[in-house]
């Protein structure tokens, strides 16, 4: 819904958010200011009081619903990319117990591999999208497991055949975790039942205060900056393998310059 904020310095998606509320907060008060002109308030008893408290309610709720499933999709993504690198450090240690030849063959892939994911595949998933080259690489590492399995002619060699089998297939699912975390976002659905609430929080804000320029200022001001700053950290943990405020892949890299 806002794909170009992704791309934004951490500061200006601050801002853009902060902008957004005031935009609806602005637009709240002229819609509010009309009502009044076209219908003007009677003698009835005021229940703006108790709408607010109503409104706000909700509009945290569900802004804490939303806001935990962007967090804890960023924890898994966090979890995947860790996850990958251990099983990738995994298979170079039993990789040091091959022969010469089949360690050199699967040492050079999973170089090949980690290369790969952090200099194609990482900008890719920003888009949601994939290396093959990557899913490649994999199957043949897999495939070199299994034909280091099958030609063992001692049990330690077969036993590290097996483990570097399973820490393979550990890499493969960690991989797709982190591919699934990337596709990630909030729906649409979500970002206007939100914006839709902050509104309708705004025009009674604006109603409350309509008549009294100073509280009317600062309230929508500070509803604004408060809300707007919430935007902001639901925003930023959002799609965490795009834009600036982006999961690094920093382990995956401190095992390419060891390697």
């Amino acid at each position: 819904m806002f794909d170009f904020m992704y791309d934004l310095p951490e500061w200006a998606m601050f801002a853009v958010c902060v902008l957004l509320v005031g935009g609806l907060s602005a637009s709240a008060l002229i819609l509010m200011g009309a009502l009044r002109r076209l219908w003007p308030p009677g003698a009835a008893p005021n229940m703006v009081n108790t709408m607010l408290s109503g409104i706000l309610l909700p509009t945290g709720i569900v802004i804490a619903f939303v806001a935990s499933d962007i967090w804890q999709q960023d924890a898994k993504g966090r979890t995947a990319v860790e996850q990958e690198a251990i099983a990738v450090a995994d298979t170079l240690r039993v990789a040091k117990f091959l022969p010469a030849d089949m360690r050199e063959q699967v040492t050079g892939v999973l170089d090949d591999y980690i290369r790969e994911v952090i200099e194609i595949e990482w900008p890719l998933m920003g888009e949601g999208r994939a290396s093959q080259v990557a899913e490649d690489q994999l199957e043949a590492l897999m495939v070199a497991a299994v034909r280091i399995e099958a030609g063992a002619d001692r049990v330690g060699l077969q036993r590290a055949a097996e483990a570097l089998r399973r820490y393979a297939t550990d890499i493969e699912n960690a991989r797709n975790q982190r591919l699934l975390v990337s596709h990630g976002r909030v729906m649409t659905t979500k970002w206007a039942a939100v914006l839709v609430l902050l509104f309708v929080a705004a025009c009674v804000l604006s109603e409350l205060h309509i008549g009294h320029r100073r509280p009317l200022a600062l309230s929508l001001a500070l509803f604004s900056l408060g809300f707007g700053a919430t935007l902001y950290l639901i925003a930023s943990f959002d799609r965490p393998f795009t834009g600036t405020t982006i999961i690094e892949p920093t382990s995956l890299s401190v095992l390419l310059v060891r390697g």
